[in-house]
Parts: C-alpha cells; structure tokens; sequence
C-alpha cells in the first residue's frame, strides 16, 4: 500500500516530467523553420511580371548590414520589364520568415 510520502513523490516525478516534456516540445517549436516554399510565394508578391523563381531548401548563414548574422534562406527572381530581363537575390530569415535583403543583380 502507498503511504503519503509514496504519494508525495509519485506526484512530484509525474510534475517534474510533465514540465520537461513541455518545455522541450516549446523548444523544438521554436527551433523550427519557415516553409521555404511560402517564402518564395510572399517574395513574388513584392514583384511584378515573374519569369521565374527559387529558393533554396538549405539554410546558410548572412551577415547583413548591422553585422548580425541570421541563419536564411537564399532564393532568386527574375522579373521582365520592357522585354529586358532582371534578377534579383533575396535573403529570408528562417524563422520568422522575414526578408531581410533583396539585392539587383548585375
């Protein structure tokens, strides 16, 4: 039979794991990046005429102008404009999704 310090705990390990696996279930979310996909379809929105497009799938590290380095995803678009072509780099932060740099390139 279980007396009350059995009790006591019994009660204190269940809360104790409870209370971890919470709080690496919060971290794992956290830790989680964007979908790169949906982050090309928001950077097209910022453009018209589109000729093409992509992302990649793999994460890089940047350092942008406030010497902060984000972890990103590093994507391409190429737009029309009086029959002329124009390419453009995007830098997207992983986490939140953010742009944080579109550059023309040359």
């Amino acid at each position: 039979m279980l007396n009350k310090k059995n009790w006591i705990f019994i009660l204190f390990i269940s809360l104790t794991t409870i209370i971890g696996i919470y709080y690496f279930y919060k971290r794992q979310t956290h830790l989680r990046y964007q979908d790169p996909e949906k982050l090309l379809s928001e950077v097209k929105t910022y453009f018209m005429n589109v000729a093409g497009s992509y992302i990649l799938n793999e994460t890089i590290a940047y350092k942008d102008s406030t010497d902060n380095n984000n972890i990103v995803f590093q994507g391409g678009i190429t737009t029309q404009h009086n029959g002329k072509l124009t390419y453009y780099d995007f830098f997207a932060d992983a986490k939140t999704g953010e742009i944080i740099d579109i550059i023309e390139c040359d």
